[in-house]
Parts: structure tokens; sequence; C-alpha cells
């Protein structure tokens, strides 16, 4: 039996396979529509994940997220919301139901017609029908009447099958089916110019990248994925991509098709081509060609083209309608610029984030409203350490997002929301939605397994989402680094060790490699380890400070300033005025802990006029609220509060842990524990400066069994704490807190654990004379 199913305004025709509202048919992907089906024809039934996947997509591996999109294309179709479901309710974890009610007619019952008759256009009106004199004699005849119009589709629609079958076979007999599909992984070769304009070099594939990535669908080989294969291939990252290159490119990698474009001369005019060729061997799939009047239409063409590929490979035409935003809208309609930005991709993936900023940096000279060329000068910015110049690139991004595709918007609302506004919730919740829409898309899972998640302490989700962009970019080198991170955040160094092995074995590198193989090294206790990473990369200033760090949690504080005197020297040289500053931050935070305060406090003046960056200056309250500089703190916190009223951190982490800082240099515990209960779940995030001033009042409150819980947080997550000094104050705060409690044998083993570290300390180090008085003491 055909069963038509009736919801509030919504009608779904088994019979059509089509779902209407109020007699409007709505457009709705075929894979979503038979979700939906499932769903519907089992209204209040929980349907496992695993049972929607096996039926709808029978014989057919996709991954997990392809239903979650599916659901969101239903959930936006219907006007559903997801956090106060009215008809598709997720059931976390294990599936979804449909909520809402449904009734079920079958179309050709007599009894549905007359329900329905409103929703037959073709239907004889009552009163054009002749008169009968029994009900039953006219009740056959208006369903007869009324139901002619179907007959007649019915017998159209046989016969359009039948020759929709001779096509079918006769297709295949001549072999001329369509072989490129959504499921099929493609690489773009650069495009052939043989126009004698110099300015279709890079622009016209970086154009049809950008369209090609509007899709959710389409597999196109990542840039980091070519260029890692043009390594490993003894070519120089950069070469150029001709088609042939290409061809083999796509077979090494396992590849279906190689797209090769390409643009020449006719007369006055231009001709653009977009030829598919299977890599394995080189058979022609696809081909298309679009004449235009003028070079500056060509961006123009390139959409066209695009849209009609993606169409032929099998994307629903919903799909293409709802995200395909011309290129001049997309990212800019200057060829110069595109350019530009092309070749600064390139030198991104090839020699890292600093190549790139002159020629994005020209980009957004060529053309002022180019956002995604300002959101990846944000973005190289950040990666770099300047916070300030990675704002305000990021900031005039956001100012334009308009201009951007919606893929690309995805990547300025979050990179604007992490990086300027600081609003980790709006963040996580952008990252959800681009995760649903583009599923394939590694940057969505890398924000928040680098930045978001572990915010708020929670690394072991953090470490599933790093997993996740490995199993769908396995040359995506950011996802190894963050994976590692989170190891070693868990204090699991010999797994982050073998994330990085398995990135070497790829051939993917980044510098702060490096600096993570000094963290396992000091997690694992192996001092040459740590040695030799500092050696691999004696002019990297963070690694320099971490070795900083490293002396001063052993006492040896001259040696530290030192050698901080050269990081912040090697920072100073090559303009990096924000990470100078932080690392003149983190040398002096220990100094304040250590009870050095004027050292400290010329240190901390020092950074404030070189940065007011976020992290210096919420580095430099924090320091001056341990040595009680109430006037100092007051500015640096209004500061914050002004400049960043949405950011999470800020308002509920930064001002009320230096806020607390205060209270306790200022004798007042108790008010201290009242603004850390604000902290609380992000006190896990690093550093633990909350956990420590949170057992520091309550010790000084009286309450030596809850400081002990809350310094052996400190301890017990050597991952986190790593080599910073505050290991040291907590492992003192742990034995004074058992000391107060009366258990003077845990009391003791604390003590000597922070005097072992400090046994080659500076001889004037004063906290390491009073430590051995007290220990003695007991």
């Amino acid at each position: 039996m055909i069963v038509l199913y009736l919801f509030d305004d919504y009608e779904l025709s088994e019979q059509d396979f089509s779902l209407s509202r109020r007699g409007e048919r709505m457009s709705v992907e075929p894979k979503a529509l038979r979700v939906l089906f499932l769903l519907v024809a089992a209204p209040g039934t929980l349907l496992e994940k695993k049972t929607i996947l096996g039926t709808v997509w029978k014989d057919t591996f996709v991954e997990e997220s392809t239903l979650t999109r599916a659901i969101a294309i239903l959930r936006k179709q219907l006007g559903d919301d997801p956090k106060a479901p009215k008809y598709i309710e997720t059931v976390p974890t294990l599936g979804y139901r449909f909520i809402a009610q449904v009734r079920t007619v079958d179309p050709s019952s007599p009894a549905s017609n007359e329900v329905r008759e409103h929703d037959e256009p073709e239907a004889i009106a009552a009163e054009e029908l002749p008169k009968a004199g029994a009900g039953e004699t006219t009740l056959a005849m208006s369903h007869s009447a009324r139901y002619a119009p179907r007959r007649i589709w019915i017998y159209g629609l046989a016969v359009g099958l039948c020759v929709t079958a001779i096509v079918f076979f006769t297709r295949q007999a001549r072999n001329e089916m369509p072989r490129l599909s959504t499921k099929s992984t493609l690489v773009l070769a650069d495009f052939i110019n043989t126009s004698g304009e110099a300015v279709f070099d890079d622009a016209l594939r970086q154009g049809m990248i950008v369209q090609l990535e509007q899709s959710p669908v389409i597999r196109l080989a990542s840039e980091a994925q070519i260029r890692k294969t043009l390594g490993l291939m003894g070519m120089k990252l950069d070469s150029p991509l001709p088609p042939e290159l290409g061809r083999e490119i796509c077979q090494r990698i396992g590849g279906d098709a190689v797209l090769e474009g390409s643009v020449a001369r006719l007369g006055n005019e231009y001709i653009l081509g977009l030829r598919a060729r299977r890599c394995s061997t080189g058979e022609e799939l696809d081909a298309e060609q679009i004449q235009v009047k003028r070079k500056e239409d060509a961006l123009q063409a390139l959409g066209e083209m695009a849209a009609k590929f993606r169409a032929r490979i099998g994307e629903s035409r919903a799909s293409i309608d709802q995200l395909d935003i011309p290129l001049p809208e997309a990212t800019t309609s200057s060829l110069d610029a595109l350019k530009d930005f092309s070749q600064a991709t390139r030198l991104f993936n090839s020699r890292g984030s600093r190549a790139a900023i002159p020629l994005l940096m020209h980009a957004t000279e060529l053309d002022p409203q180019f956002a995604v060329a300002y959101v990846w000068l944000g973005r190289m910015y950040a990666d770099l350490g300047e916070e300030v110049p990675a704002m305000q690139a990021t900031q005039k991004a956001y100012e334009l997002r308009n201009r951007a595709s919606d893929r690309e918007r995805f990547l300025i609302d979050v990179s604007y929301d992490l990086l300027v506004s600081g609003n980790l919730a709006r963040g996580k919740e952008t990252c959800e939605a681009w995760e649903q829409m583009y599923p394939r898309d590694v940057y969505a899972h890398s924000f928040l397994a680098g930045v978001i998640y572990p915010a708020y302490g929670q690394y072991e989700k953090a470490l599933e989402e790093s997993n996740q962009t490995i199993e769908i970019d396995p040359d995506f080198v950011i996802g190894y680094r963050n994976a590692a991170l989170n190891l070693i955040a868990t204090g699991k160094p010999n797994d982050a060790g073998r994330v990085l092995r398995q990135a070497s074995a790829r051939k993917l590198f980044l510098p702060s490699f490096v600096t993570d193989a000094y963290r396992m090294a000091f997690l694992e206790g192996d001092e040459d380890g740590m040695k030799r990473a500092v050696q691999a990369a004696p002019a990297n200033p963070w690694l320099l400070g971490y070795e900083v760090a490293t002396l001063s949690l052993t006492g040896r504080l001259s040696e530290a300033r030192d050698l901080s005197g050269r990081a912040t020297s090697l920072a100073r040289q090559s303009s990096r005025h924000d990470t100078e500053a932080q690392l003149q931050i983190a040398e002096a935070i220990p100094e304040a802990l250590y009870g050095r305060s004027q050292f400290a406090k010329g240190q901390l003046r020092s950074a404030l006029r070189i940065s007011t960056a976020k992290s210096v200056e919420y580095g430099a309250a924090f320091a001056f609220a341990m040595v009680g500089e109430a006037s100092e703190v007051s500015k640096l916190v209004n500061d914050l509060t002004r400049r960043f009223p949405d950011d999470t951190l800020v308002r509920y982490d930064y001002v009320p842990t230096i806020e607390a800082a205060l209270a306790l240099s200022q004798n007042q515990p108790q008010k201290a524990v009242g603004l850390l209960q604000e902290v609380t779940p992000f006190e896990l995030s690093q550093p633990l400066h909350s956990v420590y001033l949170r057992g520091q009042a309550l010790l000084a409150m009286h309450r030596p069994q809850e400081a002990i819980v809350e310094f052996r947080k400190i301890i017990d997550h050597p991952g986190l704490v790593m080599n910073d000094p505050l290991l040291n104050l907590a492992e003192l705060g742990l034995a004074r807190s058992y000391a107060a409690a009366g258990e003077k044998q845990k009391a003791q083993l604390s003590y000597r654990a922070v005097l072992q570290r400090w046994r080659n300390a500076d001889s004037d180090f004063s906290l390491c004379r009073q430590v051995k008085k007290e220990s003695a003491g007991l």
C-alpha cells in the first residue's frame, strides 16, 4: 500500500517521493528525504544511527557525520529547532525520534480523496459532475473523474521509465555512463594559460578551488596533501602543478580524476575550459567550455563551470542553489588579488606562516574588500603568536564577512570568536554547524580540538576532534599537533610521541613539533631529550622560553634571567612584539610567586610598554595582584573588561582569578574563594592559577583537608602544569596543608620533593632557605 503521511501542514508522499507544505512541493535532497520517511513511518520510536545509515546508505560506507548533515537539512526545511524540537528529537549518542503526531492516508482510498479534495488541482468540481440517483454511483463517478488525470500521469510515467531504461542500457552499451560521483577524489591541476594574460596564472585555479569547495560533497584533494606528495617525489613544495603532474599526484594519493583547466584567446575574447580525466588511464570523463568577452568576466565563468560540474557528478540541485555564491562575491573581483592569495596559500603550505604574510597583505591592498585574505592574514599572525595584528586582520574580515562563501564565512565567524570577541560558546555552536554543513572540512574539528575544548579543560573531547581531523585528512599536519598537545595534557607523552612519529612518517612537520618534543622529554624526565630539542632550534624564542621555565622550576633564577634575555632579543629582532612581551611576562610570574617582587614589577612594566595583548595584560595583572599592586591591577582589569566585554575567559576566568589573587594579597581568603566559584568550568585550562589560589585561600581559612584536594589537582595533572614553577608552589602548599592537618610524614615527603628540585638552586634564593627551615621544623 502506498502511504501519504500527514503532520501539521506537511504531506510526505510515498507515491511522489516528495515533501509538501500547504500544497507547495519542497526541495529536499533524496537521501535526507529517505531519512525523513524512516522517521515518520515510526513516530515516537527511537531509530538508532546505525539502523538509519544501514537502511538509507545500504551497501555504501559513509561516516556518521553524513547522517548528521541529513538531519540538519531536514530541520532547516521543517523549521525545527534542535534545542526545542517539534519534529525530530536527538537522543544523544543513540539516534533520532520523530515526535510530532502523524496521520497516514492511502491515496488510492476513496475516503481519503474526500479528505484531500483541495489537494487535487485537476479534480472536477462537484457541481460539474452528472447527477446520480444513488450515493454509491455518485461516489464512484466522482472518484473516476477525479483520478482520470492521475491515470494519464501514471501512463506517462510508465512510458518515461521505459524510455529512461532504453537510454540507460544504450549508454551502458556504449560505455558512456557517468563515471564521476560525489564519492570521487579529485585533484585540481593548474590552468593551462595560452591567452598571453599573466594575471590568469594561479588566479583561475584558486578561483576554481573556491567554487568547488562551496560544495559540501565534493572531495577535492587538499593543498597540504598535494604539496606533501610533491615533496615525496623529490620536487619543491611550491612547484607548479601542470596537468600531467597533477595526474601523477592523483595516482599516488589514490584519487579518481584530475581536473584540468585551460584559458585561451579567441580573437578579442577568451575561452575557459574544464576537463576531467581518469587518473589511471587519462581517459576523458567530463568536459565544459565557456566563452567570455573580457578577462574580467573569467571569474563569473568559473562559477558557471563549477556549478555545471557539481550537477553532473550528482550533487543535488537544492545543494547547488543554496551553496553557490558567485566568485566575485565569495572572494574578490580582482584577478591580481586572487593570484597573490593563491601564491600566499602555496607559500604557507611549503614555507610556513611568515612567508605568506607579505602576499596576503598585498592582496588586501589590491582589494580592500577581500574578506578571506584578511582572515588568512589573521591566522598567519596567530600562528606566530602575534595577538594584536591577528585580531586586527580578523576584525576586518568579520566586517566584510558578507563578501565570502558560506564555507569561508564559517572560518571568519569562528576566527572572530576565538581571536577577537573571545565568545567560546558562540564559537563552539558555529563549529558544530560547520561540521554539519561540511562534514569533510578539517577546520571546524581543528578549532574544537586546539582551542575550544582545551579552554574548558575537556581534553578527551579535544582528542576525539583531533582524531577526526586526522581521519578526514591524514595530511593535515595541524591534526597531529592538536592530538599531541591533548595527549600531553592528559599525561600521555608516549602516545603523543607516537602521533608525532606518524606525522613524520608522512613527511609532515611543524616547527612547533620541536617544542612538543621538549615537553614530552620533560614529562619523561629525559634531560638529554630536552637538550636535543633546544639544540635543534636554538633560535626559537618559545623553545628558549620553555627552558627558562625549567631553570626557574629548579631555582636557577640567574641562569633563567640570562636565557630569557636571549629569547626576548630573538623575538625583538624579528619584530614579534607580542611574543617579546609574553616572554617577559612568563619570566616575571615565577619571580612574583617566589616573592622577588621588585624584579617582577620591572619586567611587568617593561612588557606592558611593548604590548597590550590580552595574554600580556592578563599575565601582568595576575602577577601585580600576587605582589599586592592594587592600582596596577585595577587599570588592567578595567582595560580587559572594556576591550573584551564578550570574552568568555576574560569574564569567567581571567578577571575572577586576578581579583582573587589581589584579595589573597590583602588577607581576604574568604572573598577569594567566593570569586573563584565562577572559574570552576575553566580551572583545568592552562595555566592552573585559579586552582592554586583556591588551595592557598582554603589553607589560610584553616581548612587544610580541602586545600589538599586543590593542590593535588595541580600535582596530579603533570601534563597541564608541565615545567611551570607553579608546580613547586603547589607542592609547598600541599606540604603546609598536610602539616596543618597533622600528617607530618606526608608533609615531609612534599617538602623533600620541592627541595629535590631545588638541589642546585641559587645560593641567594631566599624561599629555598625558608622551605629548608620549615622542613627541618617538622
